[in-house]
């Protein structure tokens, strides 16, 4: 034991003494100072080089996503402050020194669509076709800084890949977010676009992929907008564009703050079936009062996907102090059709899932565009006078294909106990025909209901409004014609023309427990379903739910 404590005395003996062990860590802590100093100047940051091309969230460049990069934005669209139009050597400056984030200018050639026309892309937009300063003097900027990106407003096709060339030629020296924009679809009271999107988006992905993709519609003006806005079919349209190309996020969709009364609804389906974000901007020549417009995208759009470019300063610190507090100054409609409004986490899909684009659902609507795929209700409910299923269609001709009698239409059925294959649904049928036609039929029950027929008033917009009762002596079946079902205001539903058809239920099919189950009866028509709810008494018997 004596000779372990004398060799553990020894080996005290062998560090240095104070003054010397001081020495010896601030020796080591300069050398690794400056070992680091190094590091970083060769490396060009903290993170290793090699593993900053492999790492997604570690890449900053043309790509990265815009609230990712500005992190005092707090993941928050509206804390991205824009400045609209740098055309010129002035605006561009005074974007450059201002507080703004983001900065927007257009691209076109010299001399666009007049006989002085060069390959030269310059900063303007139409009428104008002349510039004080060129793209590649205006990019020039963009690379010696790390505090503002840009938005680039392609204003024809030719400007395309000549820009996106240029572009290319600089992406190693830009390490801010690049948004490439184009208006490739004819909008609200728009003209035919100017820029081709199949050509625009090839480019892009073949030029500048790594990029935040903004799209929009042409729109234009008018002293009435009440009734106008970015209808199911313009939206259609650009959810097909965007699957058929294969873009992938990040992508932003680019609307009117004048136009959007009547679009929140389409515009919030277009998003969750395209994992997009939307832009409202409001040019400066738009003068609408458009307060709870915003309120109704702030309520609808989370912060993380929704941005905001307003001219107007006082309708910008209207949204900025009321952007999270959305609820307390909403139109009272929109409360209105909360109530009424399709619910997916109410609903299952069934039917050939491979089946791509056949049953789209978002928190605003229901579009289903092919027989062979149909949704059910969670829960499963008992025959009761008590539950009526409502709802409202739209049907929409994208197909270009003629109506089939007794076929084009919708189906709403009950009492089904085999909903595995969309060809062999056994239940009570209610059909809602294109044709004018409403039917009651069963379909591999027993006994067989006796038929049910009746004709109704076409709508002129192919827009209805129905309900379901499944009483259990007797079906209820209500079709309500509509002359709107786009704008905002129609969700108050006023009851006009209406047709009632009662068919009688065998006591002998019995009162089991059913989902109830919607869907198209042919292929012929997408179906828009923007209103589908059960509703039932509560101050009676409360009805025995069970969830599936």
């Amino acid at each position: 034991m004596a000779a372990r404590s004398a060799q553990f005395v020894n080996r005290m003996g062998q560090f240095p003494g104070p003054k010397k062990f001081k020495q010896y860590i601030v020796c080591h802590v300069i050398l690794g100072i400056v070992l680091f100093l190094v590091y970083y100047r060769v490396n060009g940051g903290i993170i290793p080089f090699f593993l900053i091309n492999k790492i997604p969230l570690l890449k900053i460049g043309p790509g990265t996503p815009t609230l990712y990069y500005f992190t005092n934005a707090e993941n928050d669209g509206v804390n991205i402050k824009w400045f609209h139009g740098a055309n010129s050597r002035l605006t561009l400056r005074k974007a450059m020194k201002g507080d703004a984030q983001m900065v927007e200018a257009d691209v076109m050639l010299q001399g666009q669509g007049t006989d002085k026309q060069s390959l030269e892309p310059i900063m303007a937009k139409l009428p104008d076709t002349t510039s004080d300063i060129n793209l590649e003097e205006w990019l020039a900027l963009f690379v010696t800084t790390k505090k503002k990106g840009f938005k680039l407003d392609f204003q024809s096709t030719d400007a395309v890949e000549i820009t996106l060339e240029k572009l290319k030629a600089v992406k190693h020296k830009l390490q801010v977010p690049v948004w490439l924009h184009a208006n490739i679809i004819k909008g609200p009271l728009g003209h035919e676009p100017r820029v081709d999107g199949i050509r625009f988006i090839k480019h892009v992905q073949r030029l500048f992929p790594e990029c935040t993709l903004s799209l929009g519609w042409t729109t234009g003006t008018h002293t009435d907008l009440s009734q106008k806005g970015y209808t199911w079919n313009m939206t259609l349209d650009m959810y097909h564009f965007v699957h058929a190309h294969e873009i992938e996020p990040p992508i932003v969709f680019t609307v009117r703050a004048s136009l959007i009364r009547n679009s929140v609804p389409q515009l919030k389906w277009l998003t969750d079936n395209t994992r997009g974000s939307i832009l409202v901007y409001q040019p400066e020549e738009d003068k609408q009062h458009v307060n709870k417009e915003l309120m109704h995208i702030a309520y609808r759009f989370d912060p993380a996907t929704s941005f905001w470019d307003i001219s107007n300063p006082d309708l910008d610190e209207y949204l900025n102090k009321n952007r999270h507090l959305s609820k307390n100054e909403l139109d009272p409609l929109v409360h209105m059709r909360d109530n009424v409004a399709f619910r997916p986490m109410q609903w299952l899909k069934m039917g050939l899932h491979v089946q791509q684009h056949s049953v789209l659902g978002s928190e605003e609507a229901l579009v289903l565009t092919s027989k062979a795929v149909f949704v059910l209700t969670k829960g499963k409910y008992r025959p009761s006078p008590h539950n009526i299923l409502h709802g409202r269609v739209m049907f929409i001709n994208r197909k270009n294909r003629p109506v089939e009698q007794g076929e084009t239409g919708l189906n709403i059925v009950v009492r089904s106990s085999k909903y595995n294959d969309f060809e062999h649904i056994n239940g009570i049928f209610c059909f809602l025909g294109m044709d004018g036609q409403m039917k009651v039929d069963s379909r591999g029950i027993t006994p067989p209901i006796k038929k049910g027929h009746q004709r109704f008033s076409l709508s002129s917009t192919d827009c209805y409004g129905f309900s379901v009762s499944d009483a259990g002596h007797e079906i209820i079946f209500t079709v309500d014609i509509l002359n709107d079902c786009e704008t905002f205001q129609s969700v108050k539903r006023e009851r006009g023309k209406h047709a009632i058809l009662r068919v009688p239920v065998p006591r002998d099919i019995g009162d089991e427990m059913h989902p109830f189950i919607v869907k198209l009866e042919d292929s012929n028509r997408y179906a828009v379903i923007d209103e589908l709810h059960l509703e039932y008494n509560p101050k009676r018997q409360p009805v025995n739910v069970k969830m599936s």
